[in-house]
């Protein structure tokens, strides 16, 4: 096997263990009455950035696309999840900000969350879909 070879088997690698654990989540998640995986994800960046995050930034970081991302804000916010405050300097910018709210939230979906995680990868590894990784890696 080529590098290039070695390099697209372990992206395909990733990649599919990396969708059966967000649609494995997903569901999990609305089962249990939470939103899904995508406000985690924001919940998760505002949550490590204690001093905020315009709206820009925030979506640059994200794991996932969003694409109706001021949509999900606005409702986000309204559910007080989050909050909105004018940036210091710009009277058009906002900084975004999670509540207490929204962290004990992100929590509660933490724990359905890194279940899925775990179990997916462990099952990925016991598979052998994982080898193109660890070949690359060594």
């Amino acid at each position: 096997m080529s590098g290039f070879e070695e390099r697209e088997a372990a992206w395909i690698a990733l990649n599919q263990t990396r969708t059966r654990i967000f649609s494995r989540t997903e569901r999990a998640l609305v089962a249990a009455g939470f939103p899904r995986l995508h406000w985690y994800d924001v919940l998760w960046e505002l949550e490590r950035s204690p001093e905020g995050l315009r709206p820009k930034q925030l979506e640059r970081q994200l794991l996932f696309d969003q694409s109706s991302f001021s949509r999900q804000v606005a409702r986000m916010a309204e559910d007080g999840l989050i909050t909105r405050h004018a940036a210091v300097g710009d009277g058009r910018g906002k900084i975004l900000r999670i509540t207490d709210n929204g962290r004990s939230l992100r929590r509660q979906m933490w724990d359905i969350y890194r279940k899925h995680i775990d179990e997916g990868m462990a099952e990925a590894q016991n598979s052998g879909s994982f080898d193109p990784i660890t070949r690359l890696c060594d």
